[in-house]
């Protein structure tokens, strides 16, 4: 697991945010793995992922098959 700045990861990332906003998440515990506040700045893993807004973090691998194809297809659930 490699640390990156929280600026380089924003760089790397395919819409960058504004710094502030990062930091906001990084305190607030919104990164998974978290963030690591290190002398004056956050430390991210190179693979981390921000969470979502509710604060659920949901991989799109665990996400069930079915459901996916649900989502896709736009068909209802089956009662």
């Amino acid at each position: 697991m490699a640390y990156i700045t929280l600026s380089e990861w924003n760089r790397r990332q395919a819409r960058p945010r504004c710094m502030e906003t990062l930091r906001r998440a990084a305190r607030g515990g919104r990164f998974f793995p978290p963030a690591v506040f290190e002398g004056r700045e956050y430390l991210v893993d190179e693979n981390a992922e921000k969470l979502t807004r509710n604060n659920t973090f949901i991989p799109f691998r665990t996400v069930h098959p079915a459901l996916l194809s649900r989502i896709k297809h736009g068909t209802p659930k089956k009662p």
